[in-house]
């Protein structure tokens, strides 16, 4: 988000009240793209205060979703089905503004920000 987007004080409020759930795999990613240093000591403050979705057999329950789903065809990755097994799991909602993902959720797993 880095400050610029419109989306910025939703997720902070979500972050702040505890509201988000997270997995290893997500903040892998961010970290990934961290420009700076300090970015990154950023990203690893958010997510050793957040909360961490189980990953004990959630790659091969991503795995089994991605094989029913046909999700590798439709150009969705085991990262983005981890994700989905993990809320599912937890009877939480994705915020994603990734098309493909949010292809393979139903309307009521989605997580829906208002600007």
């Amino acid at each position: 988000m880095r400050g610029r987007s419109p989306y910025q004080q939703i997720m902070r409020h979500h972050l702040e009240t505890g509201n988000v759930l997270t997995l290893g795999c997500i903040f892998g990613e961010l970290l990934q793209g961290a420009r700076t240093q300090a970015e990154a000591d950023k990203l690893l403050a958010y997510y050793n205060a957040l909360p961490q979705a189980s990953d004990s057999g959630l790659w091969a329950e991503a795995g089994l979703l991605s094989y029913s789903e046909k999700a590798l065809r439709r150009g969705v990755g085991l990262i983005d089905l981890a994700i989905i097994s993990a809320a599912r799991r937890a009877g939480a909602r994705i915020w994603s503004r990734d098309k493909k993902l949010l292809s393979l959720l139903k309307k009521e797993e989605k997580f829906h920000a208002k600007k």
